[in-house]
């Protein structure tokens, strides 16, 4: 077998994959607001729908009533009766996606949830206003920049998923 060249350029690729209906269930248990804090920054956490009741108790609807154990009925009527809180759902799950995928694409860095900040940089000509998302990945120490590490959010049915594209380090 000939030898393998090695990938040319410095680069590495994260993905992951969640539930929207899991994160739903937990929003709206007990510990929504402490899954919430553990996986958001501050800034992050800024962007969510007030309207979300994070803190809400159990209303008593166990998944296995609703729609007869068809999941994509269940997924339909948890967004119909607390619809607030499903888009929260949606944008704490495509970022638990995306801060799992910027971390498999940093195998060399000992990244946390908080180390990054998925945000959108403003672009002019924008139809939206703002550009796609980007990782900020927090430096290591004061004197070092923020790094950016490129990221694509998807959501279908009852999924999102993300992918994330990091610089590796140069092997010298």
């Amino acid at each position: 077998m000939k030898p393998l060249r090695p990938f040319p350029l410095p680069l590495s690729v994260g993905t992951d994959i969640c539930q929207i209906s899991r994160v739903f269930r937990i929003l709206d248990g007990p510990r929504g607001s402490r899954f919430v804090n553990r996986i958001l920054s501050p800034e992050e956490q800024s962007r969510l729908d007030p309207r979300a009741q994070l803190k809400s108790s159990n209303d008593g609807l166990h998944p296995r009533y609703l729609a007869g154990g068809n999941q994509v009925e269940h997924m339909r009527e948890l967004a119909e009766l607390k619809p607030e809180l499903w888009k929260t759902a949606m944008y704490v799950a495509g970022r638990f996606a995306a801060k799992e995928a910027a971390i498999k694409a940093h195998p060399h860095r000992r990244l946390t949830f908080h180390d990054i900040v998925i945000e959108r940089i403003e672009q002019e000509g924008s139809r939206l206003g703002s550009g796609p998302p980007v990782a900020r990945i927090k430096s290591e120490g004061e004197a070092e920049e923020d790094e950016s590490a490129l990221i694509s959010i998807s959501h279908d049915g009852d999924y999102a998923t993300a992918v994330c594209i990091g610089a590796a380090p140069v092997k010298t």
